[in-house]
């Protein structure tokens, strides 16, 4: 471990000189021009195809000065030096930024030269990576608190439209337009401060024809507009080949106005290809978001699934300000923590792990430690300290999550409906397989919300138990998710159930039976359902019938069975006893948590379980009812033989 750290170290700590481009993360060459300001210098591997570059390197600084026919002295030697200086701005960033660019120094607020320290070189050589090849520079970029990320990626962008693109325009857009005028006032800074050299006068920006948003870089009339999510009308504009969006993780949902939405009418304006730039870029703020969706589109390994972004992570452990020296290397690692080797493991240097030592002692929650210097994704969009379902539990779980094949509505009355394909909360990923008639083959669990658009969501879950019959797992095979009224809903659940072989259709009904909700009258709709749907679940038992009891159509969620369903929810995902393929479940699972009592249990503040409790009673059910058995012929239309209820289970 000692001899590896030390390695680590040598890498951190490598001579870096943007001037000479020595230690640059990009692919460069020791080029020697002896009579040259600077005789060894690292240019860029592009650079030198350039002819006039490669002419320099063969003859030399004096040479050209010569064929110019002047006179080889200081100040045409410096008047050549700025010819090549101004060539050089258009392959090497990491010169043209210490040159050319600056930024407020934190401390002293002068400004300084823009010197990238080790997080941004890593996020450059990405950028660098793909502008290179050729492709379009589609960034997601998941921040770990402020190594300078946005910086970075604001002045990369007006490198591009001063040196390497000059004309092309940006839009900056945050969720609100004081993060976007933060960034912009950094970019009117840097531009205005752009030495006369680079192209032989001054370089200033303006409003754009009394715009107060947009502004042009003069004199080479690249503009950048400035806008919000809250206002994005005021970033489509037209010809636009440079995208931030910052902070997306923040942008908010509302009606009738989506972040997606939002993103894709800015991208809408953006041209395509070589030369243009998209960034997303957040920190993580919780799973289940347009940024976590986007995240995990750019990150999975299934080519139907991923999207066109490159997905860029800077971990704690890589920003050097967060180090602390360490006097006795063996004693240190005498002491050291499950969790500080698996930190190891993952590429901090045992400095860096002393310094989370001593921060531990000021943040002692290791969930809440690990959110705010996060050494993984995961880490970074985990959203609660007090999660009932372990990570790791649901890591697994999203494993089997895929794309439905399939996505629409049911239509028609109980006996004559159909599925509709086309837009619909429905989705299938696996159509009914009736070609066996079995009883109670697949499960049908409900768990109801409310109709207004700030109510819970009602869920619908579909089960299929066919490999349990030979000691397999039950699958999820459709759901249908959303808003609705609750007399609609038991009819949808009851079409879907009879459309799945007459499922064992089980539907939540306390929060139906509560008075004053939106659910009131619920009961005399079950009734309703029951009188024309044979295989619904009761929880009253035979004997309770016998004795003239009412009978209880719904699964009753209580203080009782709310725990018991979870609980065996959090057993099947530890030990793999069933097969997911809805992601957003997952996100639910990652935000479900218990409250600040230790008693309750629900989603974060802000988020929604539906598919979380559907799934645990779906779940309790499927394991704790008798398996399915193959029956002559499936009768639609037959009547009630039979009571399910909890007593039978």
């Amino acid at each position: 471990m000692i001899e590896e750290n030390k390695r680590r170290l040598s890498l951190i700590n490598a001579p870096y000189n943007p001037i000479t481009g020595e230690g640059s993360p990009i692919p460069r060459t020791l080029v020697e021009i002896h009579d040259s300001p600077l005789p060894q210098m690292w240019l860029p591997n592009d650079m030198l195809l350039d002819p006039t570059i490669q002419s320099v390197i063969e003859h030399g600084f004096h040479w050209h000065i010569r064929k110019a026919g002047l006179p080889v002295n200081d100040k045409t030697i410096n008047k050549f030096w700025e010819d090549f200086s101004r060539i050089r701005n258009k392959y090497d960033y990491e010169w043209y930024a210490r040159m050319c660019q600056t930024i407020q120094d934190k401390e002293t607020l002068k400004e300084v030269p823009f010197v990238l320290w080790q997080p941004q070189r890593k996020y450059l050589k990405e950028l660098e990576s793909l502008r290179l090849s050729g492709k379009a520079i589609d960034i997601i970029l998941l921040k770990a608190r402020q190594w300078g990320g946005s910086t970075l990626t604001q002045l990369y962008m007006q490198w591009l439209q001063v040196c390497v693109f000059p004309g092309i325009n940006s839009v900056i857009c945050g969720d609100i337009e004081n993060q976007s005028r933060i960034v912009a006032g950094m970019l009117s800074r840097t531009v205005n401060n752009t030495p006369q050299w680079v192209l032989g006068c001054n370089i200033k920006e303006a409003p754009y024809k009394g715009s107060t948003s947009t502004r042009e870089i003069k004199p080479i009339g690249s503009r950048y507009t400035i806008g919000s999510a809250q206002k994005p009308d005021k970033v489509r504009s037209e010809n636009v080949s440079l995208a931030h969006l910052t902070e997306v993780g923040l942008w908010k949902e509302t009606k009738g106005k989506k972040p997606e939405d939002l993103v894709q009418a800015i991208f809408g304006t953006c041209l395509g290809g070589p030369g243009t730039m998209k960034v997303l870029e957040s920190t993580a703020k919780g799973v289940g978001n347009y940024f976590h969706r986007t995240w995990k589109g750019a990150t999975t390994t299934k080519k139907e699934e991923r999207n066109n972004f490159h997905p860029v992570f800077i971990p704690w452990f890589d920003i050097p300000l967060y180090s602390k020296p360490i006097e006795d290397y063996e004693a240190f690692i005498a002491t050291m923590t499950e969790r500080e080797h698996e930190l190891f493991k993952l590429g901090a240097t045992l400095e860096a792990i002393n310094w989370y030592r001593d921060k531990k002692k000021e943040i002692s929650d290791e969930w809440r430690l690990s959110s705010e210097f996060p050494s993984t994704p995961t880490e970074a969009f985990q959203s609660t300290g007090r999660r009932v379902f372990r990570m790791e539990y649901v890591k697994t779980t999203r494993e089997s999550c895929i794309a439905p094949w399939w996505t629409g509505d049911v239509d028609g009355d109980y006996l004559n409906c159909k599925f509709v394909k086309g837009t619909g909360n429905l989705e299938i990923w696996y159509m009914p397989d009736l070609d066996t008639p079995m009883r109670d083959r697949y499960v049908v669990s409900v768990d109801v919300g409310g109709v207004g658009d700030k109510s819970d969501y009602s869920c619908i879950r579909v089960f299929d138990r066919y490999s349990m019959i030979e000691a397999g797992i039950p699958e999820i095979v459709a759901q249908w998710y959303g808003h609705i009224e609750h007399d609609k809903l038991a009819w949808k659940s009851a079409q879907i159930a009879h459309l799945y072989g007459d499922a064992l259709l089980v539907i939540e009904a306390n929060t139906l039976e509560t008075a004053g909700t939106e659910g009131n009258h619920f009961e005399y709709i079950l009734n309703e359902i029951a009188d024309h749907y044979s295989n619904l679940y009761s929880r009253t038992s035979e004997i309770e019938i016998k004795q003239g009891r009412p009978r209880r159509w719904g699964f009753h969620t209580n203080s009782s069975t709310k725990p018991l369903v979870i609980n065996y929810l959090i057993k099947a995902l530890r030990d793999g006893l069933y097969i997911e393929h809805c992601s957003s479940t997952c996100d639910e699972l990652d935000l479900y948590e218990f409250k600040e009592n230790g008693k309750e249990m629900g989603a974060v503040e802000g988020n929604h379980d539906d598919r979380v409790m559907a799934t645990a009673i779906g779940l309790w059910v499927c394991y704790n009812y008798p398996l399915p058995v193959a029956i002559n012929k499936l009768n639609p239309s037959r009547k009630k033989t039979r009571i399910i209820s909890e007593a039978s289970i």
